[in-house]
């Protein structure tokens, strides 16, 4: 008894310096860290749109397919939707 005791409390005090070590969840709700990140996410999100914008108007613009392939060339898209899989059926969807 006495030794199951002993190794019951030496096994606790090895696991409970563990989750100290750990600590707990971030905080949430309101606070610095949240309106600083929250400012971040929101100035990321301003640019892929204004980014998005810019791709769209230059797909607007083109007269040809050409035209269309240099947006996505300028914009670093690497293949366009002639290039993508036809999931239902499994097979490329442009000329083979």
């Amino acid at each position: 008894m006495k030794t199951t005791t002993i190794a019951a409390l030496v096994s606790l005090s090895l696991v409970m310096p563990a989750f100290a070590i750990e600590g707990g969840p971030p905080p949430q709700g309101p606070g610095p860290n949240f309106e600083v990140r929250k400012a971040e996410i929101l100035k990321s999100i301003d640019q892929r749109m204004a980014r998005l914008q810019q791709m769209k108007a230059c797909i607007q613009a083109a007269h040809t397919r050409d035209d269309a392939r240099a947006c996505r060339e300028k914009f670093g898209i690497k293949d366009g939707p002639e290039n993508h899989k036809d999931e239902r059926r499994g097979r490329s969807r442009g000329p083979d």
